[in-house]
């Protein structure tokens, strides 16, 4: 007899599955079906706990490593939410790197700047993180906080339905967030450390049930992160506010670096279009060149 179930965990060869009665038993994996990530759904030999297939996915999040090789995060994704905290500082390229990942899944995709009490204690014209590379996009920023629950009802409602992953840097309190919106769970999450940041616990993705057929998954901290795409036009599909203006330049294979008559860049020049989205795409550009990928 086998049972169909979500993968809530990865450890190596063995996976924590949760089955239709909601209980969780450990599973192993085979090396015809090894490529199994959170968020997928298997099917269990129920006597012998083995893997058996794996469900074809509706997307899946992956990043390339430090070896360039690409590495699945989490499958079966609606949201993926970039959480990010005021201190040290706001990462923006590391958002718009994520941002070209998630548009490519397909999901929707949000920022939410976790710890937004300590935005306030000083001054709040310094201290507010800016955001303004991205108000322009159709995404929501959220501002809350795990410790104070500032927020949190908003982006429970935000987050209704569906599979909603967190991502982004360590110590930027994913697990904590979870932690609040899910009280019943039990987390491991590190104290904060002087200077309000966070230390990092999470080691693999984990999928965490709640209510109205909603799912989190906590993703482990990344200090970086590249997108997992394989030619330039899966690299426009990241940049939609950049696009806007590419359909006027002068050359329609321009690639917004050099070239004479380019509408993006003058875009940036009149003040339409943030400068940093164009220094991203740049050098989101310059690695899938230096990688050997191009249209397609």
């Amino acid at each position: 007899m086998t049972l169909r179930c979500r993968v809530i965990a990865r450890y190596g060869s063995e996976i924590d599955a949760l089955q239709p009665d909601g209980s969780v038993r450990r599973a192993s994996l085979r090396r015809r079906v090894d490529d199994v990530v959170c968020g997928d759904v298997v099917t269990v030999d129920s006597v012998g706990a083995v893997v058996r297939s794996r469900e074809p996915r509706r997307n899946h999040l992956a990043r390339r490593d430090g070896f360039n090789r690409p590495r699945t995060i989490a499958a079966n994704i609606d949201r993926a939410w970039i959480v990010v905290a005021p201190r040290p500082e706001i990462p923006h390229l590391l958002i718009d790197r994520f941002l070209v990942g998630i548009r490519n899944l397909p999901a929707e995709a949000g920022i939410v700047v976790n710890k937004s009490d300590l935005a306030f204690t000083g001054d709040a014209a310094t201290s507010d993180p800016d955001l303004s590379n991205y108000t322009h996009l159709a995404l929501p920023i959220l501002r809350v906080s795990a410790h104070t629950g500032l927020g949190l009802e908003a982006f429970r409602a935000a987050a209704a339905g569906g599979c909603n992953v967190l991502v982004g840097p360590s110590g930027v309190g994913k697990s904590s967030l979870i932690q609040a919106l899910l009280p019943a769970e039990r987390l491991r999450i590190a104290e904060v450390g002087q200077g309000g940041e966070g230390r990092h616990t999470t080691t693999t993705a984990r999928w965490y049930e709640a209510e109205g057929g909603a799912a989190w998954i906590d993703s482990p901290g990344v200090r970086d992160f590249s997108p997992e795409i394989a030619s330039v036009d899966q690299l426009v599909q990241g940049f939609p506010d950049l696009s806007e203006h590419a359909a006027d330049c002068r050359f329609r294979n321009c690639t917004h670096r050099s070239e004479p008559g380019c509408a993006v860049g003058a875009a940036v020049d009149r003040g339409l279009l943030p400068a940093a989205r164009l220094e991203a795409w740049r050098e989101l550009l310059a690695s899938l060149i230096a990688g050997g990928r191009g249209r397609g």
